[in-house]
This record gives structure tokens, C-alpha cells and sequence, in this order.
């Protein structure tokens, strides 16, 4: 054993040990997670875009709504006026 193999062996404790003697499994693991941790961030990206875009679509349509409302009563205030001219 080389004096860099014993300093390394000193440094790490025990169970350090066991999980780098398997480093193919240990990398394995780890992109794994890595993998998990992306797709995660993926859907929750999608689901906030998803829901901006409701949201904007629900603005969209209230102003929609807002703006038929205050058409529908000029019209009928403008109607209102007109037969009271007619009338006089």
C-alpha cells in the first residue's frame, strides 16, 4: 500500500469506504436521482406554466364579460334617450 492509499483510508470513515469500493453503483445511484430531480423541476415548471396561462385566460374573459356589460347598458341608455326625443 501506497502512503497516499493509507492517508485515504485514514480520512475516510468506514462506511465512506464501503460506498466508494462500489463506485459503478454509487454513480448509477446518482444519476438516478439526478434524473428524478430534473424530471421534478420539469413538471413543476409545466404546471406553473399551466396555471399563468389559466390565469391570463380567466382575466382574458372577465374583461370580455366587463366589456360586453358596459356595451349592453350604453346601448340601452342611448335607446333610452332616443324614444324620449321621439316622444317630445
Amino acid at each position: 500500500m501506497s502512503n497516499n492509499e493509507i492517508r485515504l483510508r485514514k480520512q475516510l470513515s468506514s462506511g465512506k469506504i464501503k460506498t466508494y469500493r462500489n463506485y459503478s453503483a454509487l454513480m448509477h445511484r446518482h444519476k438516478r436521482d439526478m434524473m428524478i430531480k430534473r424530471a421534478w423541476s420539469l413538471l413543476l415548471y409545466f404546471f406553473i406554466v399551466v396555471l399563468l396561462m389559466a390565469l391570463a385566460f380567466i382575466a382574458v374573459q372577465y374583461v370580455r364579460k366587463e366589456q360586453m356589460k358596459r356595451q349592453q347598458e350604453k346601448h340601452k341608455t342611448s335607446y333610452v334617450i332616443n324614444t324620449k326625443q321621439n316622444q317630445l
